[in-house]
């Protein structure tokens, strides 16, 4: 499932040309351009304040909530 996820997401950054939101680095940290974490499993995206940003592996990050948000996901308010 997750890979269909990002597969879609993939396709839908391609096609809009979306440059707010790109692939997590294997070590699933987020550069300081793309700080907002999105989770494929769960569909939530963590901001950096966001108690468990630290310990969130991310598939996809992103450049604003904005973009988080037209991809699907919802935050994490926790």
């Amino acid at each position: 499932m997750k890979k269909i996820l990002l597969g879609a997401v993939l396709m839908a950054t391609l096609l809009t040309g979306c440059v707010h939101a790109r692939f997590a680095p294997a070590s699933g940290h987020c550069p300081a351009a793309f700080p907002i974490k999105g989770n494929a499993d769960s569909s939530l995206y963590h901001l950096p304040e966001s108690p468990f940003y630290y310990r969130t592996q991310a598939e996809l990050c992103f450049a604003k909530e904005e973009s988080a948000r037209k991809m699907g996901y919802v935050s994490a308010k926790r």
